[in-house]
Parts: C-alpha cells; sequence; structure tokens
C-alpha cells in the first residue's frame, strides 16, 4: 500500500487485562493472541515490555514502517534498517510524569540519494510522534556514514 492510498481515517482498537499482581496481557486491532506487558523490572515487574517501553516501541516501529512506505512510493528499498528510541520519563508534579528527550536514530543502507529523500519525510510523516507532546529528535545514519539530524515539528 503506498502513502497516497492511506485512507483518512484508521480505527484501531488495544484493550488491557490486568492478570496478577504485576502482570497484565493486551490485545490490538490486528493481532489476535495476547501480548504480556508488567510494570518495568525494578519496579517489580516480570520480564515483558512495559507500557513505557511499548511506548517507545510505537515511536520505533511507526518510524520503521513510515519509512518503507516512503520508500515504496520512490521505488526504492533499504538493503537494511534498523530504528532505536530513548526517552527519559521524568516526574513533573505529584504523580504526573512525561517523557522528556525522546530521541529516535535510524540505520539504514541501499541507495543514499533516495534514502536521504525518504529518511527527511519521516518526521513529518510518522503519525505516532506527531500525535504526543515531546519533541522526537532523528539521528539518521546513512550508509554507516552520512547523517541527518531532523525533528518532528
Amino acid at each position: 500500500m503506498r502513502i497516497k492510498d492511506l485512507a483518512e481515517k484508521m480505527h484501531f482498537t488495544s484493550s488491557a487485562t490486568w492478570e496478577k499482581e504485576k502482570e497484565g496481557s493486551f490485545l490490538t486491532t490486528d493481532y489476535s493472541k495476547p501480548l504480556l506487558f508488567s510494570c518495568p523490572p525494578n519496579l517489580g515487574g516480570i520480564e515483558t515490555p512495559s507500557p513505557e517501553d511499548l511506548f517507545l516501541s510505537a515511536i520505533a516501529t511507526c518510524t520503521l514502517t513510515t519509512l518503507l512506505h516512503i520508500c515504496d512510493s520512490l521505488r526504492t528499498a533499504p538493503n537494511s534498517l534498523e530504528v532505536s528510541v530513548s526517552g527519559d520519563l521524568c516526574l513533573k508534579e505529584a504523580a504526573n510524569y512525561e517523557f522528556e528527550n525522546v530521541h529516535c536514530q535510524l540505520e539504514v543502507t541501499g541507495d543514499e540519494f533516495l534514502l536521504e529523500r525518504a529518511c527527511e519525510k519521516v518526521p513529518k510523516l510518522c503519525v505516532v510522534s506527531n500525535s504526543i507532546t515531546p519533541l522526537v529528535t532523528y539521528d539518521v545514519i546513512i550508509n554507516s556514514q552520512h547523517s541527518l539530524k531532523l525533528t518532528n515539528r
């Protein structure tokens, strides 16, 4: 599917159930098997993703799939692609936490000219990073040397 073919409105659902003291599971629109999650291990959780991990994973996977859609529209494909995202969860007031310093790194190999064009569009088209309050910064490494510094604003 090409980006221009995407609908103006897409509906997604997700549900979560807390099953034990420190463990839950969730279901999503496109995946029918329950996926486990828990609070972070340093707070007594088990070795599963925490909601905070899943939040950053949503940015990483949206960035990756957005880049692949853009590459498809440019009739190119990366030889390799890796996306990593990090961020700091900071206490602001009483029990109000916010993510700060959200940083996304894309490492991609392939046609440098087309990949640079595609990567420049990702921060503005990634729906997840554009639907959150914190600024997301992007470092793009193309063919292990070329680098772009971008933001979603």
